[in-house]
């Protein structure tokens, strides 16, 4: 019973702050009416799709869902990455920070599952933007290697952490020397190397002490006329 609580903790936490921060922050500004009615329109849908999003979520905790066989589809993550990006843009601005994107293709297909790849996306903009402060950046970029795999980096230009805590950082529950007042549980970056592994990924990371903190996250290519011909 205590597992299950810790379980339903920790999936909560880790999936639901980032979205209702989106929420909260398109929501304040539609209260001040500070938006064009473009600019309006833009925040409403974004907010429907991050309560569309949660609902999954819920949807997954209760099901239970993560266990067993994954349930695959067409992920593209190209846009993806855009979309999660404009999403938390306006959490960035508060602190404010610089977020930048830049992806080889406008389509990059792999074969995962929808909601828990955004989940992933979520937990690596909400690991970076607690540690940073005003005039840091994220970048991500995703690229190809050798047009088999698809290469997805989140680099930033925070703190950092020595070696030694970088060899913990996918522990279950491990919280380094920066997270002291930090919310969270120590199982975010635990939750992604299970997520990505999942669908045949890997994820590591790469930081120094003063030196910005990196993750690369490496999916298989999936071509969708390769799949045709087979």
């Amino acid at each position: 019973m205590i597992s299950d609580i810790m379980w339903l903790k920790r999936m909560l936490s880790h999936n639901v702050r980032m979205p209702m921060s989106v929420i909260n922050g398109y929501g304040e500004l539609l209260r001040q009416g500070l938006l064009s009615a473009e600019e309006q329109r833009e925040a409403i849908q974004n907010i429907c799709d991050n309560i569309t999003y949660m609902d999954e979520v819920l949807r997954v905790v209760l099901e239970d869902s993560t266990e067993g066989v994954p349930m695959l589809e067409t992920v593209d993550v190209a846009p993806l990455l855009h979309r999660t990006t404009e999403y938390v843009s306006e959490v960035a601005k508060k602190i404010p920070l610089r977020i930048t994107v830049r992806t080889e293709e406008p389509h990059m297909l792999i074969r995962a599952e929808l909601i828990p790849i955004m989940r992933v996306f979520y937990q690596l903009f909400e690991n970076a933007i607690k540690y940073l402060e005003a005039g840091n950046y994220i970048s991500i970029q995703a690229y190809y290697v050798e047009d088999e795999q698809v290469l997805i980096v989140f680099k930033d230009d925070g703190k950092g952490m020595d070696e030694k805590e970088t060899k913990l950082i996918f522990k279950e529950g491990f919280r380094g020397k920066n997270s002291k007042g930090k919310p969270g549980s120590g199982y975010g970056l635990f939750d992604v190397k299970q997520t990505v592994e999942r669908y045949g990924g890997t994820v590591e990371v790469s930081s120094r002490k003063g030196g910005g903190f990196s993750v690369f996250l490496m999916f298989p290519v999936y071509r969708e006329e390769e799949a045709e011909r087979a």
